[in-house]
């Protein structure tokens, strides 16, 4: 029950979340459908109705249950990778993202792996660089165009600055690297 209030505190208009197999009140026939359909109640909207499909659904809100749901699942594979996290995502809700997907992986019963690429610098401040379990690298090209691939690690200095700034800022400062000179 706790985790999935912990992907309502995400998708804050969502009450509840069932699948039903008889959407056709919901639905348009002309609609192709699976057997199950997603069906969201919503907890703003007026009781008679309050009652979504996935079709009907934001997109963001769908990311945010693939992604609760790849990293609790017992079939997911033990690594996986997310391209473009940040798509479909308002900003505050991806760094909010970012914090739960390495507590999800902690409370997951097998040992996982998650690989995500972002160009939206919010997704840094719902990293915890100071956890040993994540892990944040600087993808770039060189000067003469070959792929470079740093780890960055909480030093110091970078401890010093993120008293004073978020990671995001300090990525968009040029402090993380990863930044073309544009």
């Amino acid at each position: 029950e706790d985790l999935l209030d912990s992907v309502f505190e995400l998708v804050d208009w969502v009450a509840d979340i069932q699948t039903t197999s008889s959407a056709g009140a919901l639905l348009s026939p002309s609609v192709a459908r699976t057997k199950d359909v997603l069906k969201f109640t919503d907890r703003f909207m007026l009781k008679s109705r309050n009652t979504l499909t996935a079709y009907d659904a934001s997109e963001g809100a769908l990311y945010v249950l693939f992604c609760a749901i790849l990293c609790l699942s017992p079939q997911s594979p033990k690594v996986f990778a997310i391209d473009n996290l940040d798509q479909a995502l308002n900003p505050r809700l991806v760094g909010r993202l970012t914090s739960k997907l390495s507590s999800w992986l902690q409370r997951s019963s097998a040992q996982r792996q998650l690989l995500f690429t972002a160009h939206n610098p919010a997704v840094l401040d719902g990293l915890n660089l100071a956890d040993p379990e994540i892990r944040l690298f600087a993808v770039e090209r060189n000067s003469d165009g070959h792929t470079v691939v740093r780890r960055i690690e909480l030093n110091a200095e970078l401890q010093r600055l993120h008293t004073s700034y978020p990671l995001s800022r300090l990525w968009l400062m040029g402090n993380l690297g990863a930044v073309p000179n544009v």
